[in-house]
């Protein structure tokens, strides 16, 4: 069974043909979310990529928006288009 992912995360992927997945990182317990490790295919141009990564942090900060505590369960997630 696949998990449900997250309202403004299913969104992204469907705005977002090209976004194969993405990880977000933390670099201390107490730090702020960082993205790190976005998959894209086929590969874009540098102004495309930079509009999905935008398009993430949007994503991102309507979630933590809509419930705060889901930053603390965000930390080392990676959300991908697919499972394998």
């Amino acid at each position: 069974m696949t998990p449900t992912l997250p309202a403004p995360i299913e969104a992204l992927f469907a705005r977002c043909p090209a976004l194969y997945g993405f990880a977000i990182g933390s670099g201390a317990p107490e730090s702020e979310l960082f993205i790190r490790d976005v998959g894209i295919a086929p590969e874009l141009s540098t102004e495309h990529h930079n509009q999905i990564f935008d398009e993430i942090v949007v994503a991102l900060a309507e979630l933590i928006a809509d419930e705060p505590e889901a930053g603390a369960a965000l930390r080392g997630r990676t959300f991908a288009r697919v499972l394998h």
